[in-house]
């Protein structure tokens, strides 16, 4: 089953049965737009049906997973709850709708999908009609393919026809080091996804929708001269200057404020050098991927002591005794045959604490790795793709050295072959690799014979042998190690950037590429040192903070958006009976349920047509009864609804059956947290928070001192109030 990108879900067949509420016009999108598959995934039926692109013939997958909550390992909802939505009942089902990563549209839907924040869009809908954008990646690295904003037009469209009622995200984009909330904000006076009618809904640590919009527009107001002025004297303030004046110099309208200036340099950065849109996501990225590989250089053993020494209290020799005890594990782990498996960060802490007892200065080296080296080994760290979890591995090299750029010119001088020979065999060389990349690693005399088969020269198989190993060539990285239990030589290759982004960046100049880094270098360092360039207390860095703790955002469509030709749209809400809401339904009421009836049915049918809608999505009113219309006490059963009220009403309904028994009664879960913060804050708003082993109520880590890292985080902990008592 194959629909078009441009229209999908904006068909007349469906369009038509846009007065329907989600929970029922869910039911015919997937019988009109999607095949119900044979295999599950957790449990939860699937249904798919693939979207192509007709300009470039491009088709991709569109999963769509129901989820039965009564059967769910998870039943709760965080992104309700982070959402201000966690007084919600919880709804009998939610729809996944999934587009994987590319690389994984040849293959079934994984277990635990939901987990992943890898795929190019994953949306999440109750069948109350709430939802969330729970990640969008998009595709940034071909023509054929799409980007976020393309991406987000299609998830727009599908929401609208469904007639979703409100829909959350919480928003973590970045530009490389920058993240987009402040920079588009300070930039355009929103969001990104504020193009798409999202509104600022929550702001993390007690943010305020007051003190966010005030922060939006002092920053959009800072003068460009006050910035120049305010600077003179700082080692960051001749460059900002010639930042400014180059753009002021470049535009054709005066540059007043740094919103001026933001919006100028975003579009001008891409105007007029590369032949689409695509081309110029192409050398961002790559740009990049290139910063993040510098970054993954290993540094000298003694480097990395003398660097944590300089910026922490604890002298170097301690620095350099922890160091040398993560070392000696990570070798033991090796040797005990954990060599591929990374050690997360919380063992490779606990198993340090055993021979040192400062947990401080445990942590401040652990958060100093990167990539180091000592000896023929190499340790880093990284990010495991399936926890997100820090994790730490050790790599055992032949040499003492570290991976640096293969160069044919450094290998003339020193060799007797001529620099076409030396470059035709390191290809070959590379190809056999490659070839073996199902077995991940090649012995020596396997990689010499196979090569040296293709390339007739077996010394200068040797030769280009010792000059690749732990070398970076093009986009390959060539890692030369011995096996842990045979101890054999063995050789690996491993692509830095996508093969992708390198074939998409054939024909683009070496110059399009310096321009690109240069307007994102100009970009950055005014993000980083004019909005974060105060002091901690200025308005500037005040106002920069409010804007990235404002990650919150929703979007809701109302009833009177809808074009409904013959219904009347109601939303009706159940008011508990006032023993329920005193011992039972303390939370704040949840919200009414939409319904669309004809106006000529009775008041009677309406309570039949209300009882069916509750019934079918709430758990906990399975068998609630609906006895009375609030306000309609005295108006005959028989009475025609259109006499009594208007179309948008708000319904209040009373009756009795709501299972009281039921664990599944909110979204955020059975037991409510107790936030009580000194920053104002109220409710979980998705930031690390610590528990006061005192009062039980909980307060941000930020707020009292602790780095958001659970790992970081006291024993023993008491609140200000606590411990002055």
């Amino acid at each position: 089953m194959f629909f078009k990108f441009e229209n999908f879900a904006a068909l007349e067949s469906i369009k038509d049965l846009n007065y329907l509420p989600f929970r029922e016009i869910i039911r015919l999108f997937l019988q009109e737009f999607t095949e119900l598959k044979e295999q599950t995934v957790d449990g939860m039926k699937i249904w798919s049906t693939l979207v192509t692109i007709e300009p470039n013939g491009v088709v991709f997958p569109l999963y769509v997973i129901e989820e039965t909550v009564q059967f769910s390992v998870k039943p709760y909802c965080d992104h309700c709850k982070f959402a201000g939505w966690g007084h919600n009942y919880v709804s009998k089902r939610r729809y996944h709708f999934v587009i994987p990563e590319k690389n994984q549209w040849d293959e079934p839907l994984e277990h635990g999908f939901s987990e992943l924040q890898t795929h190019s869009l994953y949306g999440l809908i109750h069948c109350n009609g709430y939802g969330h954008l729970v990640c969008i990646n998009g595709f940034k690295l071909d023509s054929n393919f799409l980007s976020e904003s393309d991406l987000m037009d299609f998830w727009d469209r599908i929401c609208s026809t469904l007639n979703t009622r409100k829909l959350s995200v919480r928003d973590s984009l970045k530009d490389g080091l920058m993240e987009l909330r402040l920079l588009h904000c300070v930039a355009f006076g929103q969001s990104w996804f504020g193009k798409w009618g999202f509104q600022f809904r929550w702001g993390s640590y007690g943010a305020t929708e007051q003190k966010y919009e005030t922060a939006i527009e002092y920053l959009s107001q800072l003068g460009l001269d006050r910035i120049i002025n305010d600077f003179n004297n700082k080692v960051a303030g001749r460059h900002i200057k010639r930042i400014i004046h180059k753009y002021r110099g470049l535009s054709e309208t005066p540059l007043i404020t740094i919103s001026d200036l933001l919006q100028f340099m975003l579009g001008f950065k891409f105007r007029g050098l590369t032949q689409s849109k695509r081309r110029e996501s192409v050398i961002q990225s790559t740009y990049q991927e290139l910063k993040a590989l510098g970054n993954k250089m290993p540094m000298k053993f003694d480097t990395l002591v003398t660097s944590i020494a300089k910026s922490c209290r604890w002298p170097a020799r301690r620095v350099e005794y922890v160091l040398m005890v993560v070392v000696n594990f990570l070798k033991e782990k090796k040797a005990n045959g954990d060599g591929k498996r990374g050690i997360s960060r919380h063992e490779l802490r606990e198993e340090t604490r055993k021979c040192v007892g400062d947990t401080g200065l445990i942590d401040f080296v652990l958060k100093s790795i990167k990539c180091f080296a000592i000896g023929n080994h190499i340790i880093r760290r990284s990010i495991n793709s399936s926890t997100r979890k820090y994790e730490f591995k050790i790599h055992e090299t032949v040499k003492e050295t570290h991976p640096a750029e293969f160069s044919l010119s450094a290998l003339s001088s020193d060799c007797r072959w001529p620099a076409k020979a030396v470059k035709q065999a390191a290809e070959v060389l590379i190809s056999v690799l490659k070839s073996n990349f199902s077995k991940k690693t090649m012995s020596l005399p396997e990689l010499q014979e196979k090569a040296g088969q293709a390339i007739g020269d077996s010394e200068l198989v040797g030769f280009v042998l010792k000059s690749l190993s732990n070398s970076l060539i093009g986009n390959q990285l060539i890692y030369c190690s011995k096996h842990p239990s045979t101890k054999r030589v063995e050789f690996s290759i491993e692509d830095v950037l996508n093969q992708g982004m390198i074939e998409n960046l054939e024909g683009l100049s070496s110059l399009e590429i310096a321009y690109e880094r240069d307007v994102y270098e100009d970009v950055l360092f005014l993000y980083s040192n004019v909005l974060f360039g105060y002091k901690e207390s200025d308005s500037v860095s005040l106002a920069s903070r409010t804007i990235i703790d404002g990650k919150q955002f929703v979007k809701e469509w109302f009833l009177e958006d809808q074009e409904i030709n013959q219904f009347m749209p109601l939303e009706c809400q159940v008011l508990p009976s006032f023993d329920e809401l005193e011992t039972e339904l303390t939370r704040p009421l949840s919200p009414g349920e939409v319904i669309v009836v004809p106006p000529s049915i009775t008041i009677e049918e309406l309570k039949g047509f209300a009882q069916s809608a509750f019934r079918d999505t709430y758990c906990i009113m399975d068998k609630f009864v609906v006895n009375q219309i609030g306000g309609l006490r005295g108006i005959e059963d028989d009475k025609v609804l259109s006499c009594t009220m208007k179309p948008n009403a708000h319904v209040w309904i009373r009756g009795s059956g709501l299972d009281l028994e039921t664990k599944l009664r909110y979204e955020d879960g059975p037991y409510k947290m107790t936030v009580d913060c000194i920053c104002g804050a109220r409710f979980d708003d998705g930031e690390m928070m610590i528990l006061c082993d005192g009062c039980q109520v909980w307060q941000h880590g930020r707020c009292n001192g602790i780095d958001d890292d659970d790992e970081a985080a006291p024993s023993v902990f008491q609140c200000a109030a606590c411990s002055s008592e």
